[in-house]
């Protein structure tokens, strides 16, 4: 017979993962309605399921290594990301294993079903998992984090930036420079791309709060699948930003305003406009998000969202090993933490002009 798993007690209760796990693990972080915590404990009791035992990786093995999944290094983003790990890991005398997945699943799968029976003390992931089932039960026995925005079923602890509200502050920065007309530019939206969905949510609802409801395009690139691959020696991001600009110039577009998805998609509308001759912000705006250390020296500097990375990187790094201490509780550790963003504006956005791409070749 088939052992029982969390997900089968989580669909006999009619409940998430995650709520299973809090539960059974008597978690005091979030309170569950009286019977909401019976019909858990009943299924789990019918299905005859128990929590399995956590393995303390660090105290068997002594390898004090954490392995790092991130799908690109092309992008700075991640690489700030890496290198703050890898910092904030040797201070507390850890190792860090980083695997590169260059956005393909079959070499996430690898690293994955590779690294996790080679000791390591933990996981943290840099992106949405691509097989989530698979990593919930790597994190029932071995302490798994996301740094990032995850759907609420995902049953591993993430540090999330509230997406939402940032996308709602430049936005918001923008309405009071006068912007009425804005293009969002983006790389390919998939199942996988949650953060750029919430930033586009935060920007409507904000646009929608003065008034403003067909102010807003969407322009983002139609392949389906990212390159992580160099092109032409630059990034993927970064060529996307570049391309969608030059077609916005070839339509004449009317906006006065121009988002990337994230910093390195706008220094390449950074980088197009110069190149049409196009000032920045004396006739168009330019933002992003990430606030990556190229935003603050480039030419105009990029106003744009900080993501309190540095402390992100280290409350994951902190969550891992609190988690392989000798007193830490077993079972999966289910929970989300979010931080709030920050506006950081700086050269590159002014006052609306309008018809400043109309006319332009």
């Amino acid at each position: 017979m088939k052992k029982a798993t969390s997900q089968d007690v989580a669909a006999l209760a009619g409940v998430s993962q995650a709520t299973v796990s809090l539960i059974l693990n008597n978690s005091s972080k979030i309170t569950f309605s009286s019977e909401t915590r019976e019909r858990v404990l009943a299924a789990a009791q019918q299905l005859n399921y128990s929590l399995p035992a956590r393995k303390k990786a660090g105290a068997q093995s002594g390898s004090r290594m954490l392995l790092v999944l991130t799908p690109t290094l092309t992008n700075q983003y991640y690489s700030e990301i890496i290198q703050t790990i890898e910092q904030y890991a040797d201070s507390l005398d850890y190792r860090v294993i980083v695997c590169n997945t260059f956005r393909k699943p079959e070499l996430e799968k690898f690293y994955l079903n590779t690294f996790v029976d080679a000791h390591v003390d933990g996981i943290i992931y840099t992106f949405l998992p691509s097989f989530p089932r698979l990593v919930e039960k790597i994190a029932d026995t071995l302490p798994t984090v996301l740094i990032g925005e995850k759907q609420d079923e995902l049953g591993v602890c993430s540090i999330e930036l509230r997406n939402v509200a940032a996308g709602a502050l430049l936005a918001e920065h923008l309405c009071q420079l006068g912007h009425r007309r804005l293009v969002f530019i983006s790389t390919p939206f998939n199942q996988l791309s949650l953060a750029r969905s919430q930033r586009l949510e935060g920007i409507r609802r904000q646009l929608e709060s003065h008034g403003i409801r067909d102010g807003l395009e969407v322009l983002s690139a139609e392949r389906n699948a990212e390159a992580d691959a160099l092109s032409n020696g630059l990034p993927y991001e970064y060529n996307v930003g570049r391309a969608l600009t030059a077609e916005l110039i070839r339509r004449r577009s009317r906006a006065t305003a121009l988002i990337g998805v994230n910093d390195m998609t706008a220094l390449g509308i950074l980088a197009e406009l110069t190149a049409h001759g196009i000032r920045v912000p004396g006739d168009v705006s330019v933002c992003g998000f990430d606030n990556i250390f190229s935003s603050a020296i480039t030419t105009p500097s990029l106003t744009t969202i900080d993501h309190h990375l540095r402390t992100r990187c280290q409350a994951a790094v902190d969550m891992i090993l609190s988690r392989t201490a000798p007193t830490a509780a077993p079972g999966p550790f289910v929970n989300k933490i979010e931080y709030t963003p920050q506006l950081i504006v700086r050269s590159s956005t002014g006052r609306a002009r309008e018809g400043a791409l109309e006319g332009r070749e």
